[in-house]
């Protein structure tokens, strides 16, 4: 095997030096020469985190080949990755490097998880990409007969299963794997075992893997994360996974300590950046509750936590622009702050997202009106009306009164007339849906 050290330790200085496009150029360079080099993907890509997190220009990507050759799909893919380190790049990566390793070359398959894992760590949500990441490390448990990936490939197509209870093959297929550990430990017997308690024991195993739901599980799990990290404390995941399960229980201040620790290690991971402001967030918003029960004054706090969760959710837009969940809480911190303008562009982005489509429909519709856009408006609330699925929902009532009202300001006393009648078929009281029915009737 070609021995790339010399080169290597040229783009590691490059990246010292803040030089990113010629450790970018570097680490290409040896892609061609030795494609199945961990340590070479993992200095590009550090340049190009870099790179992007200080603003420089990354130029067009694109990852089209039409070259049959899976060496040279992965190197336009790598190439691609290069200028903009976004999830859809990334697993273009471990899927070339995938076929690379199908075609016989076996020292990929730790490229292929290595890319795979990259982004998964984007923190967006990717089915096929779970997928795959699965599939990839019950390869690796085939081959090595370790444990550990088969864990790792269980706990991939479980976080696939969460996500999409419809999946029609995570189910099955994280019931088939289960079974395979099973089957593994019993028939290993004695190796397998070892191997367990190696690394802590089927406890552990268990433990880590377990839902959180109770202080007491969230304890053990914790006592078994700080035993590891006592062994090695720049392990990013498990110091991510520690601030989790404080977060989860409500110790915000020890969840903060564990993603500062986590971006020490590693300050262009985004996905740890994202979980430093989620934790602040959560610590204000549980100030409030105790101080607002009992009956103190929260309006400067709530102010403050809106400007934080403002600049959050804008830097989540800058890095992540095609997330549509930033814009949609962008877009509704703008409007409760009054900033109709600001919060109406960002709802016309995440309109596009069937899981924001409802709800911003609706905010638009409040947008529209408040700049007396009323036909505009109109439109946007009929478009929300048609999403909602139970006409007999408080959500659909809101709705269409929210239109009647719009109806009424424009002089369309017919059709304003109309949702009032029907909102009053619904709810006699709700709101002032029967007064403004008679007062149009008469």
């Amino acid at each position: 095997m070609v021995d790339l050290s010399k080169h290597l330790a040229r783009a590691k200085q490059a990246v010292e030096r803040r030089n990113y496009d010629l450790a970018i150029e570097i680490t290409t360079e040896c892609q061609e020469v030795d494609a199945a080099n961990v340590d070479n993907y993992r200095m590009l890509l550090d340049a190009s985190k870099r790179r992007t997190a200080e603003g420089g220009k990354a130029g067009f990507s694109m990852r089209l080949s039409l070259s049959k050759d899976p060496h040279k799909q992965l190197s336009g893919c790598i190439k691609a990755v290069a200028k903009k380190p976004d999830i859809g790049n990334l697993e273009a990566c471990g899927d070339a490097a995938k076929k690379v390793y199908d075609s016989g070359v076996k020292s990929m398959l730790d490229v292929v998880i290595m890319f795979y894992e990259e982004a998964r760590g984007t923190g967006l949500l990717s089915k096929s990409l779970l997928w795959s990441l699965g599939h990839a490390y019950l390869e690796k448990f085939k081959a090595t007969k370790d444990p550990e990936p088969l864990d790792k490939a269980i706990n991939a197509v479980a976080e696939l299963h969460r996500a999409d209870k419809s999946h029609g093959e995570a189910a099955r297929t994280l019931k088939n794997w289960e079974a395979m550990k099973s089957m593994a430990r019993r028939n290993e017997g004695g190796d397998y075992t070892k191997q367990l308690a190696d690394k802590g024991g089927a406890n552990k195993n268990e433990v880590m893997n377990r839902m959180i739901r109770t202080k007491e599980d969230a304890e053990e799990v914790l006592s078994f994360i700080d035993k590891d990290l006592a062994e090695d404390p720049t392990d990013k995941s498990l110091l991510m996974k520690k601030g989790d399960v404080h977060r989860r229980i409500g110790q915000f201040k020890d969840a903060k300590g564990a993603y500062d620790r986590a971006a020490e290690v590693d300050p262009h991971d985004f996905v740890i950046t994202m979980r430093q402001g989620d934790v602040v967030i959560s610590a204000k918003q549980a100030q409030i509750k105790v101080l607002e029960s009992k009956g103190q004054d929260v309006s400067a706090i709530k102010e403050e936590l809106g400007k934080f969760e403002v600049a959050q959710y804008r830097l989540r837009v800058q890095r992540q622009p095609t997330e549509m969940s930033h814009r949609f809480n962008l877009g509704s911190r703008l409007f409760e702050q009054g900033d109709v303008d600001g919060a109406a562009a960002e709802f016309q982005q995440s309109v596009k997202d069937p899981r924001y489509r409802k709800q911003s429909h609706n905010y638009l519709g409040h947008a529209f009106s408040k700049k007396n856009l009323l036909d505009l408006a109109r439109k946007q609330f009929t478009e929300c009306l048609s999403l909602i699925a139970d006409d007999l929902s408080t959500e659909y009532k809101e709705v269409l009164y929210n239109r009647a009202r719009v109806s009424e300001a424009m002089g369309d006393n017919e059709a304003a007339v109309a949702d009032f009648t029907k909102v009053v078929e619904l709810d006699l009281a709700y709101k002032d849906s029967a007064d403004r029915l008679n007062q149009l009737r008469s």
